[in-house]
């Protein structure tokens, strides 16, 4: 059964992307996605890149809709991403359901959740954080507080923060053993117009299911 996502924000800017995928199998990633990861790397790395300033912007007054402050360490995940890979110099592979996650990010400069579907509730909530909701984003034990901003929640209204669109938490992250695997895409209308964004979000399903060996079991823009 695919899993439920209720969403408390009614601003008409947000676009939520939603991908699930069961019956997969965690490995390292495949010779066709090192190549997009690669490929993606090789041009993001050089020091002439930056992301479109239309595009990060609206991705972060998104982030603000709420009161959030997408800066420093608290920025959108994809601009940590493509830091990371002028770092680097190259694309940092984790496992295939983590890589296909980070190329359609870097492809599409959104941000995007991943969860193991076992460690979620049936219902999904997403809504502002509250004061004093937070969670542990590393195996370093760092905390991250989601006071104001987008949080994808396990559990019926209010329900508990487990992923934003800067960093996840470690209790709902995809490991070795995981089988099912859930995506939510931010988007805002302000700089992606639906047709875009479901192309995105078909994109990152039909990956992830080809990467992994599974099924989709949702693919919808909310």
């Amino acid at each position: 059964m695919a899993t439920e996502i209720t969403s408390l924000i009614e601003d008409t800017r947000l676009l939520l992307g939603v991908a699930e995928i069961t019956g997969g199998t965690v490995a390292p990633a495949s010779a066709e996605l090192s190549i997009i990861a690669a490929g993606l790397a090789q041009l993001m790395s050089s020091d002439s890149y930056e992301i479109p300033e239309a595009k990060r912007r609206a991705v972060r007054q998104l982030l603000k809709l709420g009161g959030f402050s997408p800066s420093g360490r608290n920025r959108p995940a994809h601009e940590l991403l493509v830091r990371d890979l002028k770092e680097r110099g190259e694309f940092h592979h984790i496992n295939n359901v983590v890589d296909v996650n980070n190329v359609v990010s870097l492809e599409s400069l959104l941000p995007i959740s991943i969860f193991d579907t076992a460690k979620l509730a049936p219902t999904v909530t997403v809504r502002i954080g509250q004061p004093g909701e937070g969670y542990v984003f590393n195996q370093s034990g760092q905390w991250l507080d989601v006071k104001r901003c987008i949080a994808c929640c396990s559990g019926a209204p209010p329900g508990e923060p487990v992923g934003t669109p800067v960093k996840d938490s470690m209790a709902t992250k995809v490991f070795e053993e995981a089988s099912a695997y859930l995506g939510i895409i931010y988007g805002t209308t302000e700089a992606w117009s639906r047709e875009e964004f479901e192309a995105v979000t078909q994109r990152f399903a039909e990956l992830l299911a080809h990467e992994t060996g599974g099924e989709v079991v949702q693919c919808k823009v909310s």
